[in-house]
């Protein structure tokens, strides 16, 4: 047990009563003349939410004058509120009890406290009421820890400079031995390796955080342990010795490596380091950039003159020179981006190397099934790698070389193919989509679910359940109006008349064209529930869910969507965890398209516009009877309306990276995500509940809420359906409230209350920012 628990457990202890005799005493009174336990306040108030402070008003530190600290007492403030359940404890520094035992002596700051001590308790040291002393405290085997220290000065003064540690430490380690000052100057270094490496990452913030005691025994430690004085040979001989990883500093640079993130400066102060050429370069950053330097070098080299099949080959050799990099601590470090991004081009090299084919569209579709998604994943990759502008329009200037022709290639394969046998859409996009099981399914649309963002996505969800990855053919033309109505339960109630706009189909009852007002009416008169972003419904029944903004982020952001692709799918994740804690059996995510997202924009082709009714980036919409040399398909909702292709991967608008609704594998080859849930099926939640605040004061969190039934209880969690993401303990709601306590290494973290009912199904949740908004 660690020392500060054996310290709360005492003060707490201090207002225990006896019931048939006594009341509850209101508050616990600390009183500590010499401020000895000042030093260790933060550590206290964590360990103690209900420890009020006497001094000047910071509300935050829960300190305050005498009159608040009486009204916080009283319970008077609802902007402050204490934990439930707790008896309050006011430490009172610079007083002893005396103090306000003497009433008409009493300092006028303490007067409004002085009643208290009638009817509250005193944590005191022994029968005559002294103060509980540090000393005293470690010493006392009654109401304390029981050591063994020593009574001479320099212990007694370095007890009270390390007080925060002795009272993180174990008993255990303390106990069955004399403690004296030495013992306790441990207690400041107990990592002399952490502090080696805090000291030069910040040298000058790192002394001036350090007394003078504290540092005197920093370079003592590090001189007998590291053969390394700081005062005299300094920060930069650190940085060789480091770097050079000879002897104890071999342990020095492996704690590093394991925690390099925690010291953003060191990695300049590294860089300073002459690389020595007979040692292993990867401790060395001034390598790392030279290399980097080099790679750039010669990727700028392939930006003209070489050919397509030249380039390919280049890149598949740095590839091979530079893969090892990854390794190094410095690629984690955001250090190495082109030893990333040469990952990729590599593999979008090796995949674009021959433009597939096949004898009718089926075969192509499951060539690009097994195999050639990848290189349209390996392209979004390399465009989302963190680099510099500069570097960026070099990426996308090589992706333009190798993946663009073969690009063009294949879709114009695929589309000479579509010319010659047809479009297996035509027949198959109301099939595979249409068969929804009766009861206990939800429908999840994605707008613009590519079928290789697809494949990352179920990634993803592998964990959550039984998964099965199909596909289906996009709706003609692939925009959304068309493609989402022909997968919703509804599409039966559709259908196409020439009088359409914008390849919107209307209803078979009436002209009006098809909206959401009609697919929630609809959905309801086929028994299914239409459920708004956060809600999650009855999983007796089916029901619709759309969300995810892939497309539109497209649209809006154009080639920084690749950047965007893991951040939304995130968002789905997590809504699929929200729908299987509701105790949903069955989750079918279905898309209305793909999309083509291009390096360089899109060569721009042109459709006269006396030939159209309608013209789009990648589809137009042809006048009756006018003939064109543009490759044509019917309206999937009326094959008497005729739509013009773009060829290849080319736009009937110019500039455009990101667009659809053309006849490519990238824009109608789509994916069907079947997710059983492989948790046991519970029974509905029989509890109801309302978040209607969360209120952070420093880092705790005060909750308030409106709830029907028993056994609710609160947690943070970093993503609500995952228990495994929990960052606070779990709290059980009295009267709708709590508070929730979370370490000081969430502050600022984006968080979400959860409430979970008996069996730990999420009832309701809402995000929050730990600590409080920036």
């Amino acid at each position: 047990m660690k020392l500060i628990d054996i310290l709360v457990n005492e003060i707490r202890t201090s207002a225990s009563f006896n019931s048939n005799i006594q009341v509850a005493p209101s508050v616990v009174l600390w009183t500590d003349k010499l401020r000895q336990w000042e030093s260790a306040l933060p550590l206290l108030q964590a360990a103690m939410p209900e420890l009020l402070v006497l001094g000047d008003y910071q509300p935050e530190k829960r300190q305050g004058p005498a009159i608040w600290l009486k009204c916080v007492i009283e319970g008077v403030l609802p902007e402050f509120e204490l934990p439930i359940g707790k008896t309050p404890i006011l430490y009172l520094p610079g007083y002893e009890r005396r103090d306000l035992r003497a009433i008409a002596k009493c300092p006028d700051e303490l007067k409004p406290l002085a009643e208290l001590q009638y009817r509250g308790s005193w944590w005191v040291y022994n029968t005559a009421g002294r103060d509980w002393t540090v000393n005293a405290f470690l010493l006392s085997s009654s109401g304390g820890a029981g050591l063994d220290v020593a009574s001479d000065k320099s212990t007694q003064a370095a007890l009270l400079k390390v007080l925060p540690e002795i009272l993180e430490s174990e008993r255990a380690d303390l106990a069955n031995k004399r403690l004296e000052a030495p013992d306790f100057n441990k207690l400041i270094s107990s990592d002399p390796i952490r502090d080696l490496l805090a000291w030069m990452n910040e040298p000058k913030s790192a002394r001036e955080r350090w007394d003078d005691k504290r540092w005197e025994a920093l370079v003592s430690i590090w001189e007998t342990e590291f053969h390394f004085n700081p005062k005299k040979d300094g920060e930069f001989t650190a940085a060789e010795l480091l770097c050079r990883r000879q002897g104890p500093w071999e342990g020095v640079w492996q704690r590093y490596a394991e925690t390099c993130n925690h010291y953003s400066e060191l990695p300049g102060l590294l860089l300073k380091v002459e690389p020595d050429l007979a040692a292993d370069g990867s401790s060395y950053p001034a390598r790392n950039a030279a290399e980097e330097q080099k790679l750039e070098t010669e990727l700028n080299k392939l930006r003209s003159g070489a050919s397509c099949s030249d380039v390919r080959s280049a890149l598949q050799q740095f590839e091979k020179e530079h893969s090892e990099r990854r390794n190094w601590i410095w690629f984690g470090l955001g250090l190495s981006p082109l030893a990333g991004v040469i990952e990729h081009l590599a593999q979008v090299a090796k995949l674009t190397e021959l433009a597939f084919n096949g004898s009718t569209v089926d075969e192509m579709a499951e060539q690009y099934k097994e195999l050639y998604w990848q290189a349209d994943d390996q392209v979004l990759r390399a465009l989302a790698s963190p680099l510099k502008n500069q570097q960026q329009e070099l990426i996308q200037e090589l992706l333009h070389i190798i993946y663009s022709p073969w690009l063009e290639e294949v879709t114009t394969n695929f589309q000479n193919l579509v010319a010659r046998h047809g479009y297996d859409g035509e027949l198959v996009a109301r099939e595979s989509t249409a068969k929804y099981q009766s009861g206990g399914e939800v429908v999840f649309f994605v707008d613009g679910l590519r079928f290789d963002v697809a494949k990352r996505l179920c990634a993803r969800l592998e964990k959550l359940g039984k998964l099965t990855l199909s596909h289906d053919w996009a709706a003609l033309p692939s925009v959304t109006a068309t493609a989402k109505a022909a997968v919703t339960p509804v599409q039966d109630r559709l259908t196409g008349r020439t009088t359409d706009k914008d390849f919107q189909p209307s209803l078979v009852e009436s002209e009006a064209s098809f909206s959401s007002h009609y697919l929630k009416k609809y959905l309801a008169e086929k028994g299914w529930v239409y459920l708004a972003e956060t809600e999650t419904g009855d999983p007796s029944t089916n029901a619709w869910v759309q969300s995810g903004d892939i497309d539109k982020e497209g649209h809006v952001k154009g080639l920084k969507l690749a950047n965007r692709i893991d951040p939304l799918l995130d968002e789905i994740v997590e809504r699929v965890e929200d729908l299987f804690s509701a105790s949903w059996r069955r989750i079918r995510i279905v898309t209305d398209h793909g999309w083509l997202l291009t390096p360089s924009t899109m060569a721009k082709v042109d459709i006269a516009k006396y030939l159209t009714e309608t013209r789009w980036g990648r589809c137009a919409l042809v006048k009756d009877n006018v003939q064109t040399d543009h490759l044509k398909v019917g309206w999937y909702w009326n094959k008497d309306v005729t739509v013009a292709m773009a060829p290849g991967i080319r736009n009937f608008t110019a500039g455009k990276h990101y667009d659809h609704g053309g006849l490519s594998l990238q824009e109608c080859f789509t994916p069907v995500i079947d997710l059983i849930n492989n948790q046991p099926a519970t029974a509905k939640p029989s509890v109801n509940a309302t978040i209607n605040e969360i209120r952070w004061v420093g880092l705790v969190g005060k909750l308030s809420c409106d709830v029907e039934g028993d056994g609710v209880v609160a947690v943070l969690r970093t993503q609500p359906g995952n228990a495994e993401s929990e960052i606070s303990p779990r709290k059980p709601l009295k009267d709708g409230k709590c508070t929730l306590m979370v370490d000081d290494e969430f502050e600022q973290t984006s968080a979400v209350v959860v409430l979970l009912d008996e069996t730990g199904n999420v009832i309701a949740k809402q995000p929050t920012i730990v600590g409080g908004e920036d």
